[in-house]
């Protein structure tokens, strides 16, 4: 089987990681002269974002793409357990034609690395019941439903002026 790199995503990978994003959120990768485009672009919100200490985006390199991800946060527990808190896995992602190739099980490696760096007492994560593939990826992977929960969210959209 085929070794993937893991990656940390940082300033100097990121427009490659956002290529990726596109070809999941489009269905197909940008073409030359999108990619062009996207050249121009300024990502210096993203870059600010990829400083903060609690947060944690690896990716899966395929020669010269990426071909998935996984996005952590570390959130400490304020009153209990001495401060120390969870990570929680916010996405994980790997391209369809890319699946079952161990892809999704190194990148769930990070979290379980950053148990240590952190001194995290737990990862959690949320999966739609639905989604029995991925279920059955966790389950591999070592987790374990932890009762029934909704998942419930509230979404704002801020407008950039330029």
């Amino acid at each position: 089987m085929k070794e993937y790199k893991i990656i940390k995503i940082d300033n100097q990978n990121y427009p490659m990681f956002d290529d990726m994003v596109f070809w999941r959120i489009n269905g197909k990768q940008r073409t030359y002269s999108e990619k062009s485009e996207v050249a121009n672009n300024n990502f210096s919100d993203v870059y600010v974002a990829l400083t903060n200490s609690n947060l944690y985006v690896y990716a899966a390199l395929d020669n010269d793409k990426f071909v998935g991800w996984i996005s952590i946060i570390y959130m400490p527990k304020v009153g209990r357990l001495n401060g120390l808190g969870h990570l929680y896995i916010d996405e994980l992602w790997v391209e369809p034609t890319y699946r079952k190739q161990n892809i999704a099980n190194r990148l769930l490696e990070k979290a379980d690395e950053l148990l240590n760096t952190t001194e995290s007492v737990g990862v959690r994560l949320y999966v739609n019941t639905e989604n029995l593939s991925a279920k059955k990826l966790y389950v591999k992977c070592g987790f374990s439903e932890s009762g029934t929960a909704y998942f419930m969210e509230k979404t704002e959209y801020h407008t950039v002026q330029n």
